[in-house]
């Protein structure tokens, strides 16, 4: 694995918003770390009479998101450790290059652009529904701790990877079926063709637009505007499933379910201590900052822009093994 980088030069502020949204990035890592002890805590100090034997479950599947995170932790580019001054020195796109910042910017603004469409949805009459409430209330988090694992296994890993080994046999290229279905991507170059890519990401929409429809065509309580913010959530999910693997898409997805809501049964644990609504906050922060990051990287990279004086494009070529992933570093 290579990472060729070119330096940047920041200006006063630019420097200062770098800083700021790299710490609020990490910020964001720190609450999802600290999301594993307070949702354990709400757990196992409350009541939950006959479903009590249900907790050894949820620790099973706590300790396999534990595993993940670390593991998430380590790369798939660059360790954590090393993003902000990687950021600092080579631009906010090294943000891209560990899972779990990844996710910090992925999930803050997903989850604002999920609450906008809802919100607009609505506004039209069409509604969203929810799940019907548990009791103990408890239940939902153990409940929804359970879904990643299982809803990735079923919407990315089956279709997504399954194509990957697929379109790798076809070609008769050497791989290990393991290593293909736990991180797709790093293969993709052995498929030999742009149209092989091409049909990959067919599928993640197709697989996105079928992880929105079983949310309505199993029960459960959700409406048809359900479909619009699943499916939009599923292509994400597979997208960072292919690139950043099995690991990324899973973390994703129990972000959704289970780390700000390990605040808010926290908070009902300890009879409100408040960090539910300061983990909200750092979200909303970190979300519309990504939005505008997300937003700005987005137009660098599909217009490719030219001030007046022109433009110096340089690459940064990022590799999977023998995959490459180019971005663009645009400087005057």
């Amino acid at each position: 694995m290579e990472l060729v980088k070119e330096q940047v030069n920041y200006g006063k502020f630019s420097t200062i918003f770098a800083l700021a949204y790299i710490l609020l990035v990490l910020l964001t890592i720190g609450l999802m770390i600290l999301s594993f002890p307070l949702g354990l805590y709400a757990v196992f100090n409350t009541n939950l009479g006959i479903y009590n034997s249900i907790k050894g479950l949820f620790i099973i599947f706590w300790l396999i998101y534990l595993v993940l995170f670390i593991k998430a932790l380590q790369g798939p580019l660059l360790p954590l450790n090393r993003i902000p001054r990687s950021a600092l020195n080579h631009g906010l796109k090294s943000i891209f290059g560990n899972t779990l910042s990844t996710l910090a910017v992925t999930f803050s603004s997903l989850i604002l652009i999920i609450l906008f469409i809802t919100l607009l949805q609505e506004s039209a009459g069409i509604g969203t529904g929810s799940l019907p409430e548990t009791d103990p209330p408890i239940l939902m988090l153990i409940s929804n701790s359970i879904a990643p694992i299982e809803e990735e296994i079923i919407f990315r890993v089956a279709p997504i990877g399954t194509l990957t080994i697929l379109l790798l046999f076809i070609r008769r290229t050497h791989f290990n079926l393991f290593k293909v279905l736990w991180h797709p991507a790093k293969y993709i170059s052995e498929l030999g063709k742009k149209s092989d890519t091409k049909i990959i990401y067919f599928f993640i929409l197709i697989s996105g637009a079928l992880f929105g429809l079983a949310h309505i065509a199993f029960g459960a309580g959700w409406e048809i505007g359900k479909v619009t913010t699943s499916s939009l959530a599923g292509v994400i999910l597979g997208l960072i499933y292919f690139f950043y693997g099995f690991p990324g898409g899973v973390l994703l997805h129990w972000s959704f379910n289970y780390f700000l809501d390990s605040f808010y049964y926290f908070d009902e644990a300890v009879k409100e201590s408040g960090l539910s609504y300061f983990a909200d906050f750092i979200i909303i922060i970190v979300g519309l900052a990504s939005i505008l990051f997300l937003l700005i990287y987005a137009l660098q990279k599909i217009f490719k822009i030219y001030n007046k004086e022109g433009v110096l494009e340089k690459e940064i070529n990022v590799k999977f093994g023998s995959f490459e992933l180019k971005v663009f570093d645009r400087r005057v």
